[in-house]
């Protein structure tokens, strides 16, 4: 059988480091958040990653209770990919790798999964190469990234000031992508951009090639930009405890919404949704953490969309010509 979604890159064993606490021994990754999320949400999910045999005896169980694919996890020497995730006051982030697992091949791909409806790929950094991306354009699949892992906050190196200007790199992936996610902290990263300028970033990536952009941009929500305009969603109200995996959340959402509808600005307020709903919880990724899509569901039956303008998270569309 093969799943409507799949999601490749390393998952990760994770230390997250707050100003007043540290979380250690975490299941962690764009990756394993993104696919519990969309498996929670009731889209069939297989995983295409690399684990070490130091991997703890746990930290399959969230992909188990969550009911993924898991033919496309492999072990492959010693080494998981291990994560220290710093938070400052201001809740800026810096990510290291102490240890990290191989790259990931088109080869590690199962063959039923080049039929899925989607493929994701969110490395954490660069572990799925450009060529694997060509590989995977040329079966014909339809392919999502977060470019995070290319160059952005989740990276260990960066474009230097050249390579933002001409996009050589950036616009050479760009291109291969049906989606194209990016928070506004990649931005600064790939792109030079400072803030304010997401919606500018969000049309750029349209204009590079991508059908669908989207710039997450934290408690000012998303921007979202195709041939047919842009628009900005609003973040919808949360207690928040924990936002680390918001934005792989948001596109766990964003995707299964996009393959059942097609409607791209249902796919945003379902999106936002879910991370708001990820976000106050914490522990990493575990299945009870993930909504249900009737949970979503009732947390977007509070907003108020037909009378947006009076709301108090309001959401607002911008059209083009």
């Amino acid at each position: 059988m093969t799943p409507e979604l799949v999601v490749m890159s390393h998952i990760v064993n994770e230390t997250i480091k707050f100003p007043d606490r540290v979380i250690e021994g975490v299941l962690g990754s764009p990756t394993a958040y993104a696919s519990v999320a969309a498996a929670r949400l009731g889209m069939s999910t297989g995983v295409v990653t690399k684990i070490g045999t130091d991997i703890p005896s746990n930290f399959l169980k969230a992909f188990e209770e969550a009911n993924i694919d898991t033919r496309g996890i492999k072990v492959e020497g010693r080494n998981t990919t291990h994560s220290l995730l710093t938070y400052d006051e201001s809740g800026n982030k810096e990510i290291l790798y102490p240890k990290k697992a191989p790259p990931l091949l088109f080869g590690d791909i199962p063959q039923e999964y080049l039929d899925a409806e989607i493929v994701y790929i969110c490395p954490m950094d660069h572990e799925v190469s450009i060529e694997t991306v060509k590989s995977l354009y040329r079966e014909g699949a339809t392919l999502a990234v977060d470019l995070g892992g290319y160059g952005g906050a989740h990276s260990s190196k960066h474009p230097g000031d050249k390579e933002k200007k001409t996009l050589k790199i950036t616009g050479e992936l760009v291109r291969h992508f049906h989606i194209v996610k990016v928070s506004s902290e990649d931005c600064r990263y790939l792109f030079g951009a400072k803030e304010g300028m997401e919606e500018e970033i969000a049309e750029l990536i349209v204009e590079l090639g991508a059908k669908i952009s989207i710039v997450t941009v934290g408690e000012r929500g998303s921007f979202i930009s195709s041939k047919k305009g842009t628009f900005r969603m609003s973040a919808l109200p949360s207690q928040v405890k924990d936002c680390t995996g918001a934005g792989d959340a948001y596109m766990a959402g964003f995707l299964v919404e996009y393959l059942r509808t097609r409607d791209v600005w249902k796919s945003a307020l379902f999106a936002s949704a879910t991370a708001s709903i990820v976000i106050e919880g914490t522990g990493g990724v575990v299945a009870g953490r993930m909504p249900t899509i009737s949970e979503v569901r009732k947390k977007i039956s509070r907003v108020s969309l037909k009378n947006h303008e009076k709301a108090k998270y309001p959401l607002t569309i911008k059209k083009k010509g």
